[in-house]
């Protein structure tokens, strides 16, 4: 049932750990702690959250272990919390399967916003009350070009050798509203608002970093017969 699979939080400092996880309660959600990497893989298999926020820093590990084994669950998004400013640990982050990056520090209120817009592209396993959110806007058919198939709805793109690479939901709406805009350029704007869910900021690069791992994959699997560009003061157009 919609909401039964908790969010997993796993965050070592304890300040950090009761305000995530009094705001996700207050918004409907049941919630699992843990405060270690060891901890934190135990309840993943133990539980099988809906969400998992697992922070970066842990003391036993790198929490890019849980990111990994969360992120190879179809049914299961990733936040990352993490107080480290390098943009590498964003992008790698990122590309190991997380959904979201947010640095430290962080609002009860940034990170409510995170979560429902991750909520709202899943469009599953809402809270208790919340009604049905919307599913991924994809196309209902794969497209498939040049012998790759491109297929948002299955969260993969598969190439011509039968190379499959999963995407993230977020890469996956992003690959959806790229493929339905056709030639025209989507809006890094239109992203942010789309795709995870809240107002570009000047100082914001989750956009350019989504758009990054999702070409990454695309072109590797691909053999870079697909492409996704930038196009300067415009957004983002994909190359068929």
């Amino acid at each position: 049932m919609p909401g039964d699979r908790p969010i997993l939080v796993v965050e070592d400092e304890p300040d950090v750990a009761a305000t995530i996880l009094t705001m996700l309660e207050r918004d409907g959600w049941t919630t699992i702690h843990a405060d270690s990497l060891d901890q934190g893989l135990a309840r993943l298999q133990e539980f099988d959250p809906a969400i998992v926020i697992v922070d970066l820093g842990l003391p036993d590990g790198s929490g890019m272990t849980i990111v990994r084994e969360a992120a190879a669950r179809a049914l299961t998004g990733v936040i990352v919390v993490s107080g480290r400013s390098d943009e590498v640990d964003r992008v790698v982050g990122l590309e190991v399967g997380a959904d979201d990056y947010i640095a430290k520090p962080f609002s009860a209120r940034e990170m409510n916003a995170r979560v429902r817009a991750l909520q709202r592209r899943m469009g599953r396993d809402r809270p208790p009350g919340a009604g049905p959110g919307p599913t991924l806007r994809a196309p209902r058919k794969p497209l498939t070009v040049q012998g790759t198939t491109l297929d948002p709805a299955r969260l993969r793109v598969v190439g011509a050798d039968g190379t499959s690479i999963n995407l993230t939901s977020g890469e996956a709406e992003l690959l959806a509203q790229l493929i339905e805009a056709g030639d025209e350029p989507l809006s890094r704007e239109s992203v942010a608002e789309k795709v995870l869910g809240h107002r570009l900021q000047p100082q914001q690069r989750g956009v350019d970093q989504l758009a990054s791992s999702l070409r990454q994959k695309i072109e590797r699997v691909s053999g870079n017969a697909i492409r996704i560009v930038a196009a300067r003061g415009k957004g983002y157009r994909l190359i068929l």
